[in-house]
């Protein structure tokens, strides 16, 4: 084994190299000798056949015949299978030894199975759990689709995954259609194949490389021949072989997590580069003829061919005056001071004019006569456009009293509503003659009366309409 490359030396009868850890993998008709068994230094572990297929019928009432004694020998089988299993794990555990179980995958609902498996090996946290699909064949195995299902419903159970066994043939189609069984073709492998070298057959493609080769059993072992004989058992034993040592399959066990995907494949640096390269020669090709297109003066001349690989070639040719950088730096920034010196002026939101800042109070003018008339109107206007926004429809009023500062730009509700409050304030101190810069002395209760009565100060707008009286009155309430 010294001569041979690391790949090789996993392939090529690894069994032979002393530094191998060994498993053991039996079923109930598989008598052991555990004292002489364990003898071996090399076998660190055993792995014991748990269910098979679904449970039997939970009861044999109503049966008769040899129904009923069919069903009660499958129970029986059951327990004493079970009883088994359990006296193996406890002297397996107490003499040292690695502990796993496998669930032989029949034909059937395969989440049952897999309940069935759990409850029958109540495997602990480290102990190996496994699914046997014997072939790829679903007439007598658990077929491929149903042990993708099995192995979602130990997670779900166990939150972990199993591993899967099979043949060499079965291996390879799972790796090859590893798209259709994304979870089960990466299931660690306990790979089955009963020849001295996998080289060119191991699905190596796929899985980097076995977990466990089952390299023995009653297929190719007998009392004249066989690859390993396991002191303490039959030759029909099963014997596998793992790819790392004692000490480290310990540290590995109960190889329960998935095999990492395949690695995207690199892209070669060089193709990558040379397309990159053209695709930008062919981006700045076709900007340029845009911006020759774009700044083309009429009559301007064509200029002679291009050299190809050349920027010239690059950018096509000159069908352009030539553009002065500098100048057009200048001129934009010439423009920027115009903009800073004369700003554009704020919008206001209401009459969509210059929008001024309020002026305080007590710096207002006082209100005439004549702006009382154009402030009142102004009112009007703004309440057709408040009856426009209550009835959704355009409202045909008197125009006469508009002046040029009234705007019928829709505004919002909340902002119009604060613009009539101040035009009605105006107004009020329009109609009453107090300077706006006067504190207003507190009235007697005749005057407040006056005012509040229909012809009062309010007498001015006796000539709106119905609605318009409704609009103002709703206004002076909630002021």
């Amino acid at each position: 084994m010294a001569g041979l490359s690391p790949a090789k030396a996993e392939f090529d009868r690894p069994w032979r190299d002393d530094t191998r850890a060994l498993v053991i993998d039996a079923y109930e008709f598989n008598p052991i000798n555990w004292r002489e068994m364990t003898g071996d230094k090399r076998i660190a572990a055993f792995i014991n056949k748990a269910s098979d297929g679904l449970a039997p019928a939970w009861s044999c009432r109503g049966m008769s015949g040899d129904d009923e004694k069919l069903c009660k020998n499958r129970w029986w089988k059951y327990s004493v299978t079970q009883e088994l299993y359990m006296t193996r794990r406890e002297m397996a555990k107490t003499l040292g030894l690695k502990w796993g179980a496998y669930h032989l995958g029949r034909p059937g609902n395969p989440r049952e199975q897999a309940d069935h498996f759990i409850d029958f090996a109540k495997p602990e946290a480290d102990e190996l759990i496994a699914l046997d699909i014997e072939d790829n064949d679903p007439t007598q195995w658990m077929s491929l689709a149903e042990a993708e299902e099995f192995a979602r419903q130990i997670k779900i159970r166990l939150d972990r995954y199993p591993m899967l066994y099979t043949n060499g043939s079965t291996a390879a189609y799972i790796a090859q259609n590893k798209e259709t069984y994304p979870l089960l073709s990466r299931l660690q492998l306990w790979y089955a194949r009963y020849r001295d070298d996998l080289t060119g057959v191991f699905p190596e493609g796929h899985w980097d490389k076995y977990a466990l080769w089952q390299f023995s059993s009653m297929h190719n072992c007998s009392k004249r021949a066989c690859p390993y004989r396991v002191a303490g058992a039959k030759e029909d034993i099963d014997v596998n072989v793992a790819s790392m040592n004692v000490e480290d399959l310990r540290k590995a066990w109960p190889f329960d997590g998935l095999v990492a995907p395949e690695p995207e494949p690199l892209p070669d640096a060089g193709a990558l580069i040379a397309k990159v390269g053209e695709e930008a020669r062919g981006a700045v090709a076709a900007i340029g003829q845009d911006v020759a297109a774009l700044v083309k003066p009429n009559g301007a001349q064509a200029g002679g061919e291009t050299v190809p690989g050349t920027l010239a070639a690059a950018y096509g040719p000159a069908t352009h005056a030539l553009i002065d950088p500098l100048k057009l730096l200048t001129e934009t920034a010439l423009e920027e001071k115009k903009t800073a010196e004369h700003p554009a002026p704020i919008l206001s939101a209401v009459t969509q004019g210059a929008k001024t800042e309020p002026a305080p109070p007590a710096d207002r003018p006082v209100a005439g006569p004549a702006q009382a008339i154009g402030t009142i109107g102004q009112l009007r206007e703004e309440m057709q456009a408040v009856r426009e926004i209550l009835s959704d429809e355009k409202v045909e009023g008197d125009t006469t009293m508009t002046t040029p500062a009234a705007s019928t730009a829709p505004v919002k509700g909340a902002e119009l509503k604060s613009r009539i409050l101040e035009l009605m304030k105006a107004a009020e101190t329009a109609v009453e003659g107090v300077p706006g810069d006067k504190p207003v002395e507190e009235k007697k209760p005749e005057e407040r009366a006056e005012l509040s009565a229909p012809r009062g100060g309010w007498t001015i707008l006796s000539s709106f309409a119905a609605s318009e009286r409704r609009v103002a009155t709703a206004f002076r309430a909630t002021r």
